[in-house]
């Protein structure tokens, strides 16, 4: 019974140990440059935006735009920013924001307190 009961204790370590392993890497992992980038590139968009400046939302969208370009903006995430940047354009700030915003909740690049 006493070598059943060590096996037990043995099985539990064991099981324990891997499974904060696996937290460990699963999503646990400091954001890529990219994923970084991405969010710089997101949030000046959103600058501009909550600010009404169009020199600084039309240079923030060709970061943008060079960023998908380069492949570092999927065409979802990219079309998206697209659609709020447009609508920002068209003089709709308060619209582009919110979505700016919903578009950020959605695709946050980089969780935030990382």
């Amino acid at each position: 019974m006493n070598a059943i009961h060590r096996w037990g204790v043995a099985a539990c370590v064991g099981l324990l140990v891997a499974l904060g392993l696996a937290l460990l890497t699963s999503g646990c992992r400091a954001p890529t440059q990219e994923e970084r980038d991405n969010r710089r590139a997101l949030d000046a968009i959103l600058t501009a935006i909550t600010m009404k400046n169009s020199r600084l939302l039309e240079e923030s969208a060709k970061r943008a735009k060079s960023r998908h370009d380069a492949g570092q903006l999927t065409n979802d995430e990219y079309r998206g920013m697209e659609a709020f940047i447009d609508k920002a354009r068209g003089g709709d700030w308060s619209g582009a924001e919110n979505d700016a915003y919903e578009f950020r909740r959605i695709h946050p690049f980089v969780n935030e307190g990382r």
